[in-house]
């Protein structure tokens, strides 16, 4: 979406030029909106995909009866997990859509990280935007495959991702859910 953004705003700057050129007050206005109309669409887009994303974390949350911010909720690029410790269960959440299990279907978790490759232009414009458009992909891709994977006893959905970025959080769930899941079960 970064690059997308990145055109979007030379289109705005290009065709900005060419509204003082524009015979009379509206045709200007009319201009520097179509410079500028993809922009906007796209933050409005992005301001509201974030809003639901949120909305959708914090309703697992408000579920499951976990308090936002104590530690025991992570949210990121639209996943997320939470842990009732009390209730001894894992939520879910990907995609808008979340699920909650007791510890015990809980089978297996692992965190990942995938580093993108990068693709350098030959000589010339068409090489390099291919170029660009193989290292946009590689880094998607490298994004899709990092963060924390949980394994549940679930025939519809059994493997979750929830996107980590960072290497201490995705290793600080790691601890929590051995916590949590492996010295809690033998306790009981």
């Amino acid at each position: 979406m970064g690059l997308l953004a990145g055109v979007f705003v030379v289109w705005g700057l290009i065709v900005s030029v060419f509204a003082p050129f524009a015979p009379g007050g509206l045709a200007k206005i009319t201009v520097f909106a179509i410079g500028w109309a993809p922009t906007a669409a796209l933050v409005w887009f992005a301001m509201d995909r974030s809003k639901r994303r949120k909305a959708a974390h914090k309703k697992m949350l408000d579920d499951i009866g976990v308090t936002p911010g104590r530690g025991f909720d992570h949210s990121e690029n639209g996943t997320g997990i939470a842990i009732n410790r009390d209730q001894r269960v894992v939520g879910v959440l990907s995609g808008g859509a979340y699920r909650t299990y007791g510890y015990e279907k809980l089978r297996e978790w692992t965190i990942r990280e995938e580093r993108a490759g990068s693709v350098t232009p030959a000589f010339g414009v068409a090489n390099g935007v291919m170029a660009a458009g193989a290292n946009a992909r590689m880094a998607r891709d490298a994004r899709a495959n990092t963060g924390l994977f949980l394994t549940f006893r679930d025939l519809d959905c059994p493997t979750w991702r929830v996107a980590m970025r960072d290497l201490r959080t995705r290793e600080r769930w790691m601890e929590l859910l051995r916590q949590e899941v492996n010295e809690r079960a033998a306790e009981a």
